[in-house]
This record gives structure tokens, C-alpha cells and sequence, in this order.
């Protein structure tokens, strides 16, 4: 009888550990200072889910994205002309690399070298309520940029730290994804150079992080920061009809150049 209670207590343990299916989590981004930042909340509901941003200057634009499929499909919904456009969830999250390699013949770039370099840095901050692990890890690349016949050399590192708890598994949020990465859009238009980052970045972290640090350091000694970070997380009840495009509403895709968001 002692050891069925105890089989049976450590089951409601873990069930009560699982986490919820359908919960929600706000997050922040900031450059800089930080005294603009974006903010905005995902609300989750299986394998479905819904960002709505509110931007730096402070005004929402009505726009949001949805996530479907466990987070592979990212569509883009416009109340305002009753339009949405569909993405690949990867793509999407390279918007950045990706707009830049499509210049084409206006710029030409060329990775001579790069270098990775993760490390686990132990315990972290408590963070919307989560203990954490921390990583760093540290780009490095010497690349060539041209364009209408100069070329300039670039020698350039950044470093990020992130804070998780593998415990957690967020929904995936692509703006992030895409404010984490902008830093190396350059040398990630390089598309082996964006499939070793990509295969770094995920045998280093478990899930979203809720905390990422990033520091992009020119060769003349000049520095840029951005931090991102998931300020609440909690059980939500949502309502599946928020996380579907509205009746009605009409697809236009024309390709990732014309998504346009205001960060």
C-alpha cells in the first residue's frame, strides 16, 4: 500500500510539471539603451499559436502573426486590407541574410573565414518565474563585401549569451529569432555559414530562450548590444478562433520581400 501511495505521488508530481497546452508568454526586445523597446505577447493553444507586437514608438499597426503546424508555418494577417500571407517558419526567421542576399549583382559577399565557439556557463537568473542554465556562444568571421566596384573587408565577432530552462519548451517566436540573428545577417547570407550557426545554436540551447544577449564587436573596438527577453509566462486560457485567419480575409503572398513590419 506505502509504495502504490508513493508510485501514485510521484505521478501527480510530474503530471502536475508537465507543461500546459495552452498558456501564453509577453516578451521585450531593446537596442541600445533599451529606452524604445518592442514589446508583445504569444498566446499558445496546442500546436497553434499568436504574436501580437506592440512596436518601439509605442502604436500597433493592427498586423500579427500566426503560428501553425509547431511553429514550421508562419502567417502574416493585415485587418486593415483583410489579407494574409504564408512563410516558411525557417525562411521567415532569415528574413534578414535572406533580403540581403537577394540584392544579387548589387552586392557581392564572400565568407574567407569563420569560426564558432560555444560554452556552458552554468547557473543563470531566475527569469519570469524560471530557474535557468546559461551558454555563450562567439561568432567570428573575416569577410569581403563589395559593391559598384569597391570592396571593403569586414572583421567582425559577436557574442551571445543566453539564458533557458530546459525544462521549457516555448512556442517559437520568429521576430526574435530574427532580432537574435540580424547581427550576422551578413555572413549568414552565406548559406553555409547560416546551416553551421543554425546547428551551433540548437546544440547549445533547449527551446526558446528567455533571455538573449547579444554583443556585435567591430574590429575599431565599437559595440552594439540587444537584448531580448520573456518577461511573463503563465497558463492562459485561449480561444482557438484568435489563432485562425478571420473568415473572409484574402491570401496575397508575394515571397518574403513583401513582408513589412515595423520593430
Amino acid at each position: 500500500m506505502r509504495r502504490s501511495l508513493a508510485v501514485l505521488l510521484l505521478g501527480s508530481v510530474a503530471l502536475g510539471a508537465q507543461q500546459p497546452s495552452s498558456y501564453s508568454y509577453d516578451f521585450r526586445a531593446a537596442s541600445g539603451g533599451g529606452d524604445r523597446p518592442m514589446t508583445g505577447t504569444v498566446r499558445v493553444n496546442g500546436a497553434r499559436a499568436r504574436v501580437d507586437v506592440v512596436n518601439s514608438n509605442g502604436r500597433d499597426d493592427g498586423q500579427y502573426i500566426l503560428l501553425s503546424n509547431d511553429g514550421r508555418v508562419v502567417t502574416v494577417v493585415k485587418p486593415h486590407d483583410h489579407t494574409f500571407s504564408v512563410y516558411d517558419a525557417d525562411q521567415f526567421a532569415h528574413l534578414a541574410s535572406l533580403g540581403i542576399g537577394a540584392a544579387g549583382k548589387a552586392l557581392t559577399m564572400k565568407v574567407r573565414e569563420s569560426s564558432f565557439q560555444s560554452t556552458s556557463l552554468g547557473a543563470g537568473d531566475r527569469i519570469a518565474g524560471r530557474t535557468t542554465q546559461r551558454a555563450r556562444l562567439v561568432e567570428h568571421w573575416r569577410m569581403d563585401v563589395g559593391a559598384m566596384g569597391f570592396t571593403t573587408p569586414l572583421d567582425e565577432s559577436i557574442e551571445t549569451e543566453y539564458s533557458f530552462d530546459p525544462t521549457l519548451t516555448l512556442a517559437r517566436n520568429p521576430l526574435l529569432e530574427i532580432l537574435a540573428t540580424a547581427a550576422s545577417a551578413l555572413p549568414a547570407s552565406d548559406p553555409a555559414y547560416a546551416v553551421k550557426a543554425d546547428s551551433v545554436r540548437r546544440s547549445l540551447v533547449r527551446g526558446m530562450p528567455l533571455r538573449t544577449v547579444v554583443t556585435e564587436r567591430k574590429k575599431d573596438g565599437e559595440a552594439s548590444r540587444t537584448v531580448i527577453e520573456v518577461t511573463r509566462y503563465a497558463p492562459a486560457r485561449v480561444d482557438a478562433a484568435d489563432l485562425a485567419v478571420p473568415a473572409g480575409y484574402t491570401r496575397k503572398d508575394n515571397g518574403l520581400s513583401g513582408f513589412r513590419l515595423k520593430l
